[in-house]
């Protein structure tokens, strides 16, 4: 068993003067040897504290939900080490002290309250009530490999603060020096520092570890990783936990709670909701009823610091942080204007946003497209199909979640010149005869549109038409000739029949249309085949 204590400054005691001198000079902060591994994260404390003023503080910090007094101070000792900010950082009033800036690959787990001192491998924090005498505020006896123990010695007075204290010892600062110890560091020789080996009744500046203490744990645990689960915002309701941040894992997750009972000593105090799925940035478990206000970790699978996120605030009801806006996001549609009719269904509409993963319906002028029409190729693109819609002129395309929808408008026009498209207008255009044949037609609206077939892409031309069927019009069948409406486009279904008897083997037919306005030759539209089948 290997302790290290925290006692009292040369002045105030002078036989101490052995215990702060180092054998030799040191260059700044020192190693014990050994370090926490991800399995040694839990902090608790058994409040076994005799002095009535380690236990006086009863005004509540909103980072720190539900805890008080002398486990509220420890709670904020050991966040300081914290690979960032725990929360928001707020929770000293001293000294302009953001809780948490470690910058190591390392963060512990509040894990609430045990029912006794525990072994020198629990991890829990509690009074001696004589440490006889010596100089010695607090010790930590560290086996490091299987975890910690931490004795205050009770013959001193302590302060919980958290703000300005005198006359007696700083709970919150020597948990801060104690838990550098547990965390694999010796003492500092730079005057200033945390894990510096004496300090004086009132002082409360070793709350904020230094640059050398931080030089200290990233030598140990080296710098956070920036593959390390990182969490910005917790939202409880309805009996579930919404966790978001970034760097979770597809699967097998798991999200670990403070306990909301005192837990028993020699056992795991982490309430563990396990197999936890995740799209990377969001997570949403069931809250155990085993779990209490206090801290949320996400460990994804794997070891080492580096697959166990910061440790995040919950009350468990409420929400802390600021989530990330989950709600689609639409920036931009490409293109913007478009023609009324786009023959074939090659995703001819590119919108570009973000948090389309979010999203559960793409909306035209309000209403549900069609999930066929459309892709979500990633979280900040969508492929559309641009649905036939009832006028020229400008709609809105919206994506929404459920609960917000954001719009984007565009602007349909009629096409410069005639389109046609049969069926669905793509590359595998197969239909079965039985079923009719549906044709669409687009132009300038009120223009007249004479539709023709041929089983043959042989083209014909004379002085009016130049087609791309019809085997020099040996081979046309008129099918009708219709008004384009103010949609911009008209739709007809041909009926089953002999023209579209493809006969044993089935045929390709073709089909195209000229616009009868102005002189001659008249606009054509596009060629489009279809396969026919029996």
């Amino acid at each position: 068993m290997n302790t290290r204590i925290l006692v009292l400054p040369t002045l105030c005691l002078g036989g101490a003067a052995l215990l702060l001198a180092p054998a030799r000079p040191a260059p700044a902060f020192s190693k014990i040897g050994g370090s926490l591994n991800d399995t040694q994260r839990d902090v608790r404390v058994f409040d076994n504290f005799l002095d009535l003023n380690a236990n006086n503080n009863v005004t509540p910090t909103a980072q720190m939900p539900g805890y008080l007094g002398v486990e509220l101070a420890v709670w904020k000792g050991i966040v300081e080490w914290g690979s960032q900010l725990h929360g928001d950082g707020t929770g000293d009033p001293l000294n302009s002290n953001l809780l948490g800036n470690g910058t190591a690959n390392f963060d512990a787990f509040w894990a609430g309250n045990a029912d006794g001192i525990g072994t020198t491998n629990n991890n829990i924090v509690s009074s001696l009530a004589d440490c006889g005498g010596g100089g010695t505020l607090a010790f930590t006896e560290t086996p490091i490999s299987d975890g910690w123990r931490i004795r205050y010695c009770d013959e001193w007075n302590w302060d919980d603060g958290p703000g300005t204290i005198s006359n007696r010892f700083d709970i919150q600062g020597v948990m801060c020096h104690e838990y550098g110890h547990a965390l694999g560091l010796g003492h500092s020789n730079v005057n200033g520092a945390t894990m510096f080996p004496s300090v004086g009744q009132g002082q409360t500046g070793i709350r904020s570890i230094a640059a050398d203490d931080t030089n200290g744990i990233v030598c140990v645990y080296g710098t956070a990783s920036v593959t390390k689960p990182h969490i910005v915002a917790t939202v409880a309701s309805g009996g579930s936990l919404t966790i978001h941040g970034s760097n979770f894992a597809a699967l097998n997750n798991e999200v670990w709670f403070t306990s909301g009972s005192i837990t028993a000593s020699g056992s795991d105090p982490i309430v563990k909701v396990t197999g936890v799925s995740s799209n990377g940035s969001l997570l949403t478990v069931t809250i155990p009823g085993a779990a209490g206000p206090g801290d949320v970790m996400v460990k994804k699978p794997g070891s080492g610091g580096s697959v166990l996120s910061n440790a995040f605030p919950t009350d468990l009801v409420g929400t802390f942080g600021n989530p990330p806006t989950t709600a689609p996001d639409i920036s931009n549609v490409s293109p913007s204007v478009i023609d009324a009719l786009i023959p074939g269904s090659g995703q001819s509409i590119t919108i570009t946003g973000s948090n389309f993963l979010q999203m559960t319906d793409l909306l035209i002028d309000g209403t549900p497209i069609d999930p066929l029409a459309y892709g979500v190729l990633d979280d900040n693109t969508i492929a559309l199909d641009m649905p036939q819609v009832a006028s020229l002129g400008s709609h809105s395309l919206g994506a929404t979640d459920g609960v917000d929808t954001d719009e984007f408008f565009v602007t349909v026009v009629a096409p410069s010149s005639p389109k046609l498209q049969w069926g669905t207008g793509d590359a595998l255009n197969v239909v079965d005869r039985d079923n009719g044949l549906t044709i669409r037609l687009s132009g300038t609206v009120g223009t007249v549109h004479h539709v023709y077939v041929s089983f043959s892409n042989t083209p014909s031309v004379n002085g009016f038409v130049n087609f791309g069927i019809g085997a020099n019009f040996s081979d046309l069948t008129n099918i009708g000739h219709f008004a384009i409406p103010a949609s911009g486009v008209f739709t007809l279904n041909v009926p089953t029949g002999n023209i579209l008897d493809p006969g044993p083997g089935g045929l390709t037919l073709y089909s195209q249309s000229f616009q009868f306005t102005g002189p001659a030759p008249f606009p054509v539209s596009n060629v489009q085949s279809i396969f026919l089948t029996q």
